[in-house]
């Protein structure tokens, strides 16, 4: 008996799963082995006629291994640091923060825009580290920053790094951005902005735990805004000396925006990805 070969695998998604992968690859070994011969081993192991996933799963149970497969990659669910315990998430083969970074060594006013390491919080505009971590916007969104703390100050504990361009564009690619949208600027995606947001104050659906929420940002003319509407979030990959990357997620926009126009003395939040 003839059965077809992978009668898929001509039409895999642009981008492909670890587990596609290793369907195809199951199955280009089928193919070779029975090249031209006669009797060999009938890759059809649920009888339905055709080679497809319930194929692998059955072959997969024969050797006690389980579908998905297992990678052996794991994050731990928490990491403490100056005192605070962050919550991890996994995104593929990475452990994120599940929230943003509280690192508060020194706290500034929104108008020290200054080309040196500085922080912020939300509506704060003392010099009081006390009195800041005790407002509830601190206790809501943690701590801004400017670029320059991302790459000067110890935000993220050992082993861990502030996300880099590179980190976002892994994740995002993970979550659904095209890949061929990756390295773009502007709005990249469908609806992979929205999976991030917060599902309780904000309008998104959090598909992964992110948690991402709508603390805004500083502006160069010294003021808060946007809070309620958008998310400014640092990426620790300079573009030139006075601009950095981020990332923005909006209200009203279901896609993530990357852009390189931004000034390094603004404020903006800061997430921790496992190194």
């Amino acid at each position: 008996m003839t059965y077809p070969l992978m009668p898929f695998a001509h039409s895999f998604p642009r981008k492909r799963s670890r587990h596609q992968v290793a369907c195809a690859l199951l199955f280009l070994a089928f193919a070779s082995a029975c090249w031209g011969q006669e009797d060999c081993f009938n890759p059809d192991l649920s009888n339905d006629g055709n080679v497809g996933a319930a194929d692998l799963v059955m072959l997969l149970s024969y050797y006690d291994m389980a579908w998905p497969l297992d990678t052996g990659f794991t994050c731990p669910t928490s990491v403490q640091h100056q005192g605070h315990d962050y919550g991890v998430v996994q995104i593929g083969n990475q452990c994120w923060f599940a929230e943003n970074c509280r690192h508060l060594p020194a706290v500034s006013p929104p108008s020290s825009l200054e080309y040196s390491p500085h922080a912020f919080v939300l509506d704060y505009e003392g010099t009081n580290v006390g009195e800041a971590m005790a407002t509830d916007t601190y206790a809501t969104y943690g701590a801004l920053y400017n670029f320059f703390a991302l790459t000067e100050w110890d935000l993220c504990p050992t082993g861990w790094h502030p996300a880099t361009d590179e980190d976002w564009m892994t994740m995002e690619g993970v979550i659904g951005v095209p890949e061929t949208e990756l390295g773009e600027t502007g709005w990249r995606g469908d609806n992979q902005g929205q999976q991030l947001k917060d599902s309780a104050i904000w309008n998104g659906t959090d598909e992964y735990g992110m948690t991402f929420l709508p603390g805004g940002q500083s502006f160069t003319n010294g003021s808060f805004g946007n809070e309620g509407t958008s998310l400014h979030i640092w990426v620790a990959t300079e573009y030139t000396f006075s601009k950095g990357w981020f990332r923005l997620l909006m209200t009203g926009a279901t896609e993530v925006y990357r852009s390189n126009n931004v000034t390094k003395t603004i404020g903006g939040y800061a997430r921790c990805v496992k190194d």
